[in-house]
């Protein structure tokens, strides 16, 4: 967190526009109170990004996903694994929802979702995808995963 922002209640989002704009709070020379190497251009005082392990997964399968699996999953994953997830998003059917398709996305350990802005066509196929941007990704792993998270007529209870 940062000790010097204000915290701002927001509803849905929404904030008071003018505890947010034109403010003027922005300072150059204050960053250096906080960080006194920041402008330094000696290469002991930068941060070595390793953009050579980012890499992408992408899963897809047919069916609807059970959803309280599927939140167990997603929670369990993240609580394990969010240092390692820096991004993803997909599109979800879920059993029992009709047409209702849903997508999600997620930053770290922040993940929504809800219903998407079109339904389910008729006769289109109930296809489940999946993107994942991070590190250390296992697609294998990420599939199975996310396959035990498919509804099936012997789970109902």
């Amino acid at each position: 967190m940062n000790k010097f922002a204000t915290i701002i209640e927001t509803e849905r989002s929404r904030a008071p526009l003018e505890k947010i704009l034109n403010l003027n709070s922005f300072n150059i020379d204050s960053i250096l109170t906080v960080d006194p190497k920041f402008f330094s251009e000696d290469p002991e005082d930068k941060l070595v990004h390793r953009i050579d392990l980012v890499q992408s997964v992408g899963v897809q399968f047919a069916g609807d996903l059970h959803a309280q699996w599927f939140n167990m999953y997603m929670m369990d994953l993240l609580k394990q694994r969010a240092a390692d997830l820096y991004r993803m998003k997909g599109v979800l059917s879920f059993h029992g929802q009709g047409k209702n398709k849903f997508v999600f996305q997620g930053v770290h350990e922040q993940i929504n979702f809800g219903p998407a802005k079109e339904p389910w066509k008729d006769g289109e196929e109930r296809l489940n995808k999946f993107v994942f941007i991070g590190k250390n990704l296992n697609r294998d792993e990420l599939t199975k995963g996310l396959m035990e998270c498919l509804h099936s007529s012997e789970t109902e209870a």
